[in-house]
């Protein structure tokens, strides 16, 4: 009968634990301070930069990116990039310590089998016996402090999903940032020839007009300037096509030789990709997901420092033997069978547990600042990228515009200089602005490009 009452007694406090952790929501708990935090920012409806209209965000990088050789290159970044494989391998790793969170839920069962020899000192006969035990502990959750340890476990992966996520979404972006870097120093490069073959060109002209005595040695010796520093561009434009090739490869896992040949054109890039709204931000953004995973882990790890001040709850059980001849280990005349409860608590621990819970508590509170401060950043990123659109649109149309003029003033230059119509420093004045002109041209539709790229991941990329 006493044997029934402390079972019940046992099952009742095991069953009143369970119940106390199933009702602990963090997500509930938590909400009103993560709500106020978004709260304090006074996030507007719309983006203060973007489109007034709402338009949904796209799906995937393709709707971004199209171009058939870039994706080629995507998928093999994603396959091969070493980084991103280790980060695959931390969510194996949170996974992993959740399980190990989870075998606290488990009974611990180990047995022992041993053999020893003794004799007398008066004897010189060595006398054998044999042991054998199993036993098997569980530690009852009455708390819920084991529950409350698996469930931040398991934020902790959720986080770890994410940030991987982020990492594929990062890589992604890069490599069409580094594709768009080398199409465009290409470019830059091929700018650089027709500069220099038009200085040569008209160092030739210069030297036949100086041969004639048409031209001064001042026309000359300026000609063989400019084409000496045409010539100094071109090697810093292909030096520059070297290195942005060398970080493409290091981000699709190759041995960076610098050979990789690209397509001569930029990739066609959407126009305005749209933006959403703010609060689409708060559930796209792996940074403030994370972020607000960690707030969640640290509810949990809270609450679970508040029930470490109640008793631990261990029950026990085994059957063990000792005998002299191995086959009498199974005799069950021989078993002895041990069960036991263990009720243990802290008296007094000089503050120890309070200590622990106000370290809990502010880590909380840590946790919910540092979500308001995702959100802010991710806010500050969108806007920024937006308004920076913005103006390199705008900047593009002026210097398509000057690049024009700039090309028709050089011809037109050119052809007065052969009449004997203006001078030659006239000529080489129009062609360096000519020149500095189209190299920002293409410098711009370079940031562009990148901008729309940078917007798409900011907003949080692909979400799956």
């Amino acid at each position: 009968m006493i044997r029934v009452k402390t079972y019940t007694v046992v099952s009742i406090l095991a069953l009143g634990g369970l119940s106390a952790c199933a009702s602990f929501d963090a997500e509930t708990l938590a909400a009103p301070a993560l709500e106020a935090e978004i709260s304090a920012l006074s996030m507007p409806v719309s983006w203060t930069f973007g489109p007034g209209e709402d338009a949904d965000i796209a799906t995937s990088w393709a709707d971004i990116l199209n171009d058939k050789e870039l994706s080629s290159l995507i998928d093999e970044a994603l396959a091969n990039n070493p980084s991103l494989r280790a980060s695959a391998e931390s969510i194996a790793r949170a996974d992993a310590l959740l399980g190990q969170s989870r075998a606290g839920l488990a009974p611990f069962v180990g047995a022992t089998v041993g053999v020893n020899g003794h004799q007398f000192v008066d004897e010189g006969v060595l006398n054998d016996s044999y042991s054998a035990s199993i036993s098997a502990s569980w530690e009852a959750d009455l708390w819920g402090t084991v529950r409350l340890g698996v469930l931040g476990a398991q934020y902790d992966l959720e986080a770890t999903k994410t940030v991987y996520r982020a990492a594929r979404e990062a890589l992604i972006a890069n490599v069409a940032r580094a594709y768009v870097q080398v199409i465009e120093a290409t470019k830059q490069a091929t700018l650089s020839e027709a500069t220099l073959t038009a200085q040569v060109e008209t160092l030739r002209i210069v030297n036949v007009r100086y041969e004639l005595g048409a031209a001064s040695r001042r026309e000359l010796v300026l000609a063989e300037s400019d084409v000496a520093s045409a010539r100094d561009n071109l090697v810093a434009a292909k030096s520059i096509k070297k290195v942005t090739t060398l970080a493409l490869q290091n981000l699709l896992g190759r041995y960076p030789d610098g050979e990789l040949s690209v397509r001569a054109e930029f990739p066609t890039v959407a126009e305005a990709p749209a933006a959403g709204r703010p609060t689409d931000l708060l559930r796209r953004r792996p940074d403030i997901l994370v972020a607000e995973y960690n707030v969640l882990a640290a509810y949990s790890a809270t609450k679970s420092a508040q029930q470490s001040r109640w008793p631990d709850l261990t029950l026990s059980a085994g059957v063990s033997d000792a005998v002299a001849r191995p086959n009498d280990l199974l005799d069950p005349a021989t078993l002895a069978f041990t069960i036991g409860a263990r009720l243990a608590g802290t008296l007094f621990d000089g503050g120890l547990t309070t200590a622990r819970i106000e370290a809990a508590t502010a880590s909380q509170r840590q946790a919910v600042a540092q979500y308001g401060q995702a959100a802010l950043d991710g806010f500050l990123e969108i806007e920024t990228t937006l308004q920076s659109i913005t103006v390199l649109e705008e900047r593009q149309v002026y210097l398509r515009q000057g690049a024009e003029a700039a090309r028709e003033t050089l011809m037109l230059a050119e052809v007065q200089y052969k009449a004997g119509a203006i001078d030659l420093l006239d000529v080489l004045t129009f062609r360096q602005r000519s020149f500095q002109t189209d190299r920002t041209l293409l410098t711009i539709e370079r940031q562009i490009i990148e901008a729309r790229i940078a917007l798409y991941l900011a907003l949080g990329g692909v979400v799956q």
